[in-house]
This record gives C-alpha cells, sequence and structure tokens, in this order.
C-alpha cells in the first residue's frame, strides 16, 4: 500500500476502522505494519477482517492505494520491489 496522508498511520486506520466497525472487531483484525519504508507499507492483517480493513482503507479520503495482496507475506515481500518500481512508472494495478 501507498500512504500519502501525515500523522501516525497505524492510528489513523485503527481509529477509521473502529468508527467503521466497532471496537470489539478492530481488536480481532491484529493490525500489524509490517514494513513502511519511503511511504509504501505491508499492513497485517487477521483475514477473516481482510475485507473490512479494505473498505476502512478505501473510506479514508484517497490517502491509502493498495497496490497489491497475498496469503504470505515471503510472496508480498519477494513482489515488494517490483510493485514499488510499477507504481512510480506510472502502471498502477
Amino acid at each position: 500500500m501507498r500512504y500519502s496522508g501525515s500523522g501516525d498511520l497505524l492510528d489513523a486506520i485503527k481509529q477509521r476502522y473502529g468508527e467503521k466497525f466497532g471496537t470489539a472487531d478492530l481488536e480481532k483484525t491484529s493490525l500489524k505494519i509490517i514494513s513502511n519504508v519511503d511511504g509504501f507499507f505491508i499492513l497485517r492483517c487477521n483475514l477473516d477482517h481482510c475485507k473490512h480493513l479494505l473498505e476502512t482503507l478505501g473510506s479514508m479520503n484517497g490517502k491509502f492505494v493498495t497496490l497489491n495482496m497475498s496469503g504470505t507475506l515471503r510472496v508480498l515481500r519477494s513482489r515488494e520491489e517490483e510493485i514499488k518500481k510499477r507504481f512510480i512508472a506510472g502502471n498502477r494495478y
């Protein structure tokens, strides 16, 4: 994902998620930032809450762009540099 907002990234996501789906649901998501370099980040969540997380990110006024998703971090990390290069070159997914 790419983030273009200001402030603490995880707090912003958690606040919005809690507003939309409640704090009980937020606790079950197990949100964690795995990597955050140059505005590109990898966010981990519980698979059962993935749809709610994508809906939350989409509702945050264009601050987030989802570039790729994977069931495993290993696969996602192997794609990370290629994804960044394609996004910067203007070939959005």
